[in-house]
């Protein structure tokens, strides 16, 4: 039997569209996003050694932190909006990014359940689909940053006064589903209120019609110009083209 792991804060952020860039922009991407974490992080009280691990996998960074700081964390993750459109305004490359925060029990090796339900939420196609909702209909300087926040660290950090900038009222709810993982999730997009992105996945869960149509033709048929036709065709009194 082995003792269950402490609870860690998970910090993931991802460039969006960074295979898109020309490769001198591209080899630019670490530098700027260690530029840009590490000032939010600064400006949210949480010091370089209080990083317990650090991954780049070259477009964007996986951090583990004592989830005693998920409060600042969160934080840290708000503030990375206005820090990244201040960069974006004078330097190249200019970025956006899709932020997740998540906490659970993370060990110092191993398989750990609270790191694959972190890469889900990264990564989950609904949250891909509403930032890209949110950009289409941006004004300059918005939807810049999109921060996807799983329950479990929603509850935690606003289950109490351990937020500065992060509120719980800019979020709005987005269930998400990615390979095995489905769960209620909690999305922030800075320039758009939480009524507005719930309409966004809302639009996006809608049903697509799967109205069927039975077509019946009497005479002669010599030809069908059709596109996508569900259902079946029935001819009378004449041959089949």
């Amino acid at each position: 039997m082995n003792p269950v792991p402490q609870h860690r804060a998970l910090l993931g952020v991802d460039v969006i569209g960074s295979a898109q860039l020309p490769g001198y922009l591209m080899n630019a991407i670490p530098a700027t996003i260690s530029k840009l974490l590490d000032a939010a992080l600064r400006q949210s009280g949480i010091e370089p050694d209080a990083v317990l691990s650090l991954e780049s996998p070259g477009d964007g960074a996986l951090l583990v932190l004592p989830s005693e700081r998920l409060g600042a964390v969160l934080d840290a993750a708000a503030r990375l909006d206005e820090i990244t459109v201040e960069h974006n305004r004078w330097s190249k490359p200019e970025v956006r990014l899709r932020v997740a925060v998540h906490v659970g029990p993370v060990g110092e090796s191993g398989f750990h359940r609270a790191r694959v339900v972190h890469a889900r939420l990264l990564d989950a196609p609904e949250f891909k689909d509403l930032l890209k909702r949110c950009h289409d209909a941006a004004a300059e300087e918005t939807a810049t940053t999109a921060l996807i926040v799983s329950a479990e660290a929603l509850d935690t950090a606003f289950g109490g006064d351990h937020t500065q900038v992060a509120k719980r009222s800019d979020f709005a709810s987005l269930r998400v589903s990615h390979k095995e993982y489905r769960h209620e999730a909690w999305v922030r997009v800075p320039g758009f209120d939480p009524r507005s992105l719930a309409a966004f996945a809302e639009t996006a869960d809608a049903p697509r019609s799967t109205a069927s149509v039975h077509n019946v033709v009497h005479g002669d048929m010599h030809g069908i110009q059709a596109g996508t036709v569900n259902g079946g065709l029935t001819f009378y009194g004449g041959r089949r083209p």
